[in-house]
């Protein structure tokens, strides 16, 4: 029996990429919060009861937003992550960056009273953007990775970061309780604990070794970043590893690739490093926003795609200025504009919502709005122009300034639920 019924600009997105714009659309669920019809509103009037409350939706519907790569502790210093850092930095701008403002911003996490507000916000301004959920790094610290898994909803998998060297000793993993550590976790929080290998520079082969043995006891996942600047690559490669093939090289042999890794940036990529991540099931967090702004170049998207390794948009906050998954559409869109003829609106869409549902575990909550599927959606304030296709649609929602975009996620609701909603003004 329908319960709810809203009508209004719907944007249907599949679980193959296709989106179907309709100008006049209706998703209409039963009291359990399944989707019963997703359609055009034309010729449903008589199969609507007509004692039912058609509701008029607060701006365009779309299936929610996900984020599969982010930073909670850097949440306070977004857009700052290369404050007063040298553009010519001799270990390029992310290690300089990382040592300026980003170490000193994790090490606050050591204190409770500081790390459960600060994961409030970060949670309160993810929502308003309308991002459902996703993956995220928190630090070494057992108890401020406890502390997010807590304070977040089931939506969000939390890292407890590993890093034993070239870092700060307050922010270096406690490698005696380490399997105690996980175990408790995982105990309590099952696979939202993910195992989180800082990055090779930070992080050394035993360490990593006893991280992919305790994924493996687990059954948690693991996450990484890879290959982001040619600075960290050389390092890795010449200095900290001269023994391996190369940076994908280092996790292959110490097992991390083995528990369905997500890698953010991929970005200086050899050929054979592309075949170790599709032999082994990797995924991809694609991150142009922080890419741009780290002057990291661009992870090269026709070679993502044509070797079919799944992938997924995200922002990366805290070199990101923001969490709006909106705005890092449009700088993939930006970035790739006359790189890649798979760089179009319906592309961002899908990895923004359902593809990135799908990578995070999410895809039984959200992602796919279809009949029987779960009424998860968002409503997007925005000016769509008449006789659009889904490609001028989808632009229509993207902000205009891309670092401090403006509020215009109206309500999400999940599962026939409202999760937010904005106040009207």
């Amino acid at each position: 029996m329908i319960e709810r019924v809203i009508r209004g600009p719907l944007l249907v997105v599949d679980d193959g990429g296709v989106v179907t714009f309709h100008h006049d659309g209706v998703l209409a669920a039963d009291q359990s919060g399944v989707l019963q019809f997703v359609r055009p509103w034309t010729g449903l009037q008589n199969q609507i009861p007509t004692e039912m409350k058609v509701e008029a939706s607060r701006g365009v519907m779309l299936p929610p937003l996900v984020d599969i790569h982010t930073h909670i502790p850097q949440h306070p210093i977004r857009g700052r992550f290369v404050e007063g850092v040298p553009s010519d930095a001799q270990e390029g701008k992310l290690l300089a960056g990382l040592k300026r403002n980003v170490f000193p911003a994790e090490a606050r996490c050591v204190d409770p009273q500081y790390t459960q507000p600060m994961v409030r916000q970060f949670l309160a301004d993810t929502l308003s953007h309308g991002v459902f959920g996703g993956v995220t790094y928190m630090t070494p610290s057992a108890v401020a990775t406890e502390i997010a898994l807590s304070e977040l909803p089931a939506s969000w998998s939390v890292g407890l970061v590993l890093m034993n060297q070239n870092c700060p000793a307050d922010l270096r993993t406690d490698e005696p309780s380490l399997e105690e550590d996980v175990r408790r976790l995982a105990n309590r929080f099952g696979r939202r604990l993910i195992m989180t290998d800082r990055f090779a520079v930070a992080v050394n082969s035993p360490l990593r070794r006893r991280a992919s043995a305790l994924a493996e006891r687990y059954s948690l996942r693991t996450q990484t970043h890879l290959n982001e600047q040619r600075a960290e690559k050389h390092f890795v490669e010449q200095t900290l590893y001269p023994n391996a093939a190369s940076y994908t090289d280092v996790y292959l042999q110490d097992g991390l690739l083995d528990h369905q890794c997500i890698v953010a940036h991929c970005i200086h990529m050899t050929p054979t490093e592309w075949e170790i991540l599709a032999d082994h099931g990797a995924v991809i967090a694609h991150c142009p926003t922080s890419n741009l702004l780290l002057g990291s170049g661009v992870m090269p998207l026709d070679e993502v795609i044509d070797r079919e390794i799944p992938y997924a948009l995200a922002t990366d906050v805290g070199a990101s200025p923001t969490v709006s998954m909106l705005a890092e559409m449009k700088q993939f869109l930006t970035v790739h504009e006359n790189k890649s003829t798979h760089a179009t609106p319906a592309e961002a869409l899908y990895r923004a919502t359902t593809a990135a549902a799908k990578l995070a575990g999410l895809s039984d909550q959200c992602g796919e709005l279809a009949v029987g599927r779960p009424m998860s959606f968002i409503e997007v304030a925005a000016n769509v122009p008449p006789g659009a296709d889904a490609d001028a649609a989808i632009l229509s929602l993207l902000p205009e300034n891309v670092d401090a975009p403006s509020p215009s996620v109206q309500r999400m609701t999940i599962a026939g639920k409202t999760l937010f909603e904005r106040a009207s003004v």
